[in-house]
């Protein structure tokens, strides 16, 4: 049902595209470059671990260069296109790459980009080194004890053990098709469906093999009351026909934020269930004030991972927990250009009986200090 759902959906929208003779757009598009560049310098301290020392200065780098281009048809549908470039060597060159289709009708988004369920989530605001997407783990590294055993840090980044910005199976960026619908009286609906959790890759998923045919659904309300705004947000998304032998995932996520004048304070959470190993949830919880070109944050993010299942050799498959608590400030220098820093404090625990009790335990004070440069 889903499947045929969808493919009404794209006939509609194909046939509102192409329909009448004078559906060409006024001059052919052209693509603008722009894009963003990140540069970290912080210190961090923590406890050594058998011959490992990570306290110290460290450099910390980020940015992409996007190719984005729009037209607008004869019978009011744009069509754009967006190719994001990362900056630096190595790993997944090109980021995301995708087509969107708008209209009266809402938008569809075509390519390798984020799930109605990751973009209609709303979590608190922090002004420093992301808390709310797994770069804690730039600046707190647990420590091995003498068997080579280590507090498992991995399923941070697109997982609930230290985000709330999720997708089932931590698929991210996969290759998949979007709807949003408009928004009416502050309501919000997308649904997105990918064919498998692949990116930058156009052949045919193998069912049996590989988690396969992905629902993710995002809704979320936007309101001003007075001098007060507020935004709320519900994902939902799951595997509907998991591998061979294997379960079916399933992701939640809800959040809220609130504002009045330079005040602003949310609260967000996500779950994973039936991930293995990735299984977890968090929650995130902050205030922010801003005024005029500066602005101060303070956040704290709670995760729990299961840890069971099938994990790499070292690294524990007990109950893990990380606490991370930042306090964050910012200042526009001028158009595009934001210093940014942050004092935080992160602690990654372990109840596993294998490993070391001098290492179950990995905490870290950092300050950092950084440049935010848009394009």
């Amino acid at each position: 049902m889903m499947k045929i759902l969808y493919g009404s959906t794209a006939i509609v929208a194909a046939s509102m595209i192409v329909s009448g003779p004078t559906a060409i757009a006024a001059e052919k598009m052209k693509l603008k470059v722009g894009g963003y560049m990140e540069q970290w310098v912080g210190f961090t301290s923590q406890d050594d671990g058998v011959s490992e020392d990570y306290s110290g200065f460290s450099t910390v780098s980020d940015g992409e260069i996007h190719f984005k281009g729009k037209t607008k048809l004869d019978n009011g549908i744009t069509i754009g296109v967006n190719v994001q470039l990362e900056a630096q060597q190595g790993g997944d060159q090109i980021d995301e790459q995708y087509m969107e289709i708008g209209g009266g009708f809402g938008k569809i988004i075509i390519g390798d980009e984020n799930s109605a369920m990751y973009k209609m989530h709303y979590a608190p605001s922090d002004y420093g080194i992301k808390l709310n997407s797994g770069d804690v783990a730039s600046w707190n590294t647990p420590v091995e004890d003498a068997e080579g055993d280590h507090i498992s840090k991995g399923s941070g980044s697109r997982a609930p053990f230290g985000a709330t910005y999720i997708e089932p199976d931590a698929v991210n960026d996969s290759a998949k098709i979007s709807y949003f619908t408009p928004r009416v009286s502050g309501f919000q609906l997308g649904v997105s469906y990918a064919p498998d959790g692949s990116q930058d890759n156009n052949s045919q998923p193998n069912r049996d093999a590989v988690n396969s045919d992905y629902i993710m659904v995002g809704a979320n309300f936007v309101q001003k009351m007075g001098g007060m705004s507020v935004g709320i947000s519900g994902g939902y998304g799951t595997v509907t026909d998991a591998k061979e032998g294997g379960d079916e995932p399933e992701a939640t996520s809800f959040g809220i934020k609130m504002g009045m004048g330079g005040v602003s304070a949310g609260v967000s959470y996500a779950n994973f269930s039936d991930h293995g190993s990735k299984d977890a949830e968090g929650i995130n919880a902050g205030i922010a004030y801003a005024s005029g070109p500066m602005g101060v944050s303070v956040a704290y993010y709670h995760g729990e991972k299961d840890g069971s299942g099938t994990v790499a050799a070292g690294t524990l498959d007990g109950q893990a927990e990380l606490d991370v608590f930042h306090l964050s400030a910012k200042y526009a220098m001028g158009p595009g250009v934001t210093f940014k820093g942050t004092l935080g404090h992160s602690t990654y625990s372990s109840d596993d009986v294998d490993i070391d009790n001098s290492v179950d335990e990995s905490s870290a004070t950092y300050l950092v200090m950084g440049l935010n440069v848009k394009f």
